[in-house]
């Protein structure tokens, strides 16, 4: 152990069977450590990848849920309003990109389903309804009644009771409007989607429909320097999507400088886990470490496709950088503004 090995997943487990055997008490001390976790999963995977196997994620996950209440960060506590839906979002604006509103009956084979962060952003949903659009898919979502828009953040406040409840509400739509594929914008609600779901249907990531798009459909090459890629612990860990946002990059005629720990050892941006709400600054640290890596490589632009890692990379970005959205890059190679 290190002079941080609390910190450390070894040091989480054993605070967490400190906490089960009843050897240690909830404390400011214990919580501060658990909620600088970005739950990025990195430790499982590595510990998968050889004999012994520890959840740690999933250990993780459960402290998060059993600590007591008032020890939970303020900022986490309102995670769990991430799921509901605002009564004035903006998702009837897909509509004039040909998106059916299967809340009036009509089933959808293909279905989009937008995160929290997309309700109220209109010009994000026109970028996004163009691009659906584009792929001459016949997609639908439900514009009218949306569904719960869950995502991993409320497992970073420890609301999994919540979780379990929407989840169950999803499953029972897409079961009743025969839906068999459903087309997610956002990594954290893809992967919890993916894990949690019992509705059969198939969860992808938009950037899979990207990169089967463009191998149909020609598309602008853009011009940019040498560009680098970040992969979101959702996309990557948790939903094993490697490939797809490398295809679009390379589709897109992109010059891409791999960081020397990317795909399955790639590091974490520091937004996850809550740690960008609830301390920016220790976010801000850990995306310094990522940046270094970014920086070696010779690249000028950082792609990412989680608005979390946009968010936090965005923010923290050393002079000379350009931070882009890998819809928006497809957006402007089908010429949409």
């Amino acid at each position: 152990m290190t002079f941080y090995g609390a910190y450390e997943p070894a040091g989480l487990i054993y605070i967490a069977r400190g906490i089960a055997r009843g050897d240690l008490k909830w404390s400011k001390d214990l919580a501060r450590v658990l909620y600088a976790c970005t739950l990025c999963g990195y430790c499982e995977d590595l510990c998968q990848r050889n004999i012994r196997y520890t959840p740690a994620v999933t250990i993780i996950e459960e402290l998060r849920r059993i600590v007591p209440d008032t020890l939970k960060p303020k900022p986490l506590k309102k995670l769990s309003d991430t799921a509901t839906v605002p009564a004035n979002h903006k998702l009837a604006l897909l509509q004039q990109f040909s998106i059916h509103d299967v809340s009036k009956g009509s089933n959808a084979h293909a279905l989009f389903f937008p995160d929290h962060s997309l309700l109220s952003n209109s010009v994000k949903l026109k970028e996004l309804g163009h691009l659906l659009q584009e792929s001459n898919r016949k997609i639908g979502c439900f514009l009218s009644t949306p569904l719960p828009a869950v995502s991993a953040a409320l497992i970073n406040g420890g609301c999994q009771a919540e979780l379990a409840r929407y989840v169950a509400e999803i499953d029972e739509k897409l079961a009743a409007h025969n839906v068999k594929e459903v087309i997610v914008y956002n990594p954290e609600s893809l992967s919890v989607l993916r894990r949690f779901s019992q509705s059969g249907a198939v969860f992808i990531s938009i950037l899979r429909l990207y990169a089967d798009m463009l191998k149909k459909k020609k598309a602008k090459k853009l011009k940019l320097p040498p560009v680098t890629y970040q992969d979101p612990c959702h996309l990557g860990r948790y939903a094993q999507e490697y490939a797809a946002p490398r295809e679009v990059i390379g589709a897109l005629g992109l010059d891409l400088k791999e960081m020397w720990r990317s795909r399955e050892n790639a590091l974490c941006c520091g937004a996850g886990g809550g740690v960008l709400i609830n301390n920016p600054a220790l976010s801000r640290t850990y995306a310094e470490h990522r940046w270094q890596e970014a920086t070696a490589t010779g690249a000028k632009v950082m792609i990412t496709a989680c608005p979390n890692c946009y968010a936090n990379l965005q923010r923290t970005k050393p002079n000379g950088f350009t931070v882009m959205d890998i819809n928006t890059l497809v957006a402007q190679a089908y010429r949409y503004r």
